[in-house]
């Protein structure tokens, strides 16, 4: 299991979730952010997008955020990790590891 934490542009959130529908990624957290940038400095806005994957998963998932960030055009556009998750739970039902995510 994966945890992908993908910064972004605001503008480009909704490219992004029909990329990651169009892989069947379908469930998310988008959050609000401000970035600050060098040089020059200076807070920019910024969404963060988190998804929980199993492995197989992953690479489709890196592919489509990465797609969209590249059509994009732009040089510094947005960052993108990979944290490996050790466990994942469904508070709603009994449910652990991979079938939680």
């Amino acid at each position: 299991m994966r945890l992908v934490v993908a910064v972004l542009k605001p503008s480009q959130v909704e490219s992004v979730r029909q990329a990651l529908a169009a892989v069947s990624v379908t469930r998310m957290t988008v959050s609000a952010a401000q970035g600050w940038q060098e040089p020059g400095g200076g807070l920019r806005q910024q969404a963060v997008l988190e998804i929980a994957v199993n492995d197989y998963f992953l690479e489709p998932t890196v592919g489509a955020i990465t797609a969209v960030v590249e059509a994009g055009g732009e040089s510094v556009a947005g960052r993108l990790y990979a944290l490996p998750m050790t466990d994942a739970v469904q508070l709603y039902r009994e449910v652990r590891g991979p079938e939680a995510v």
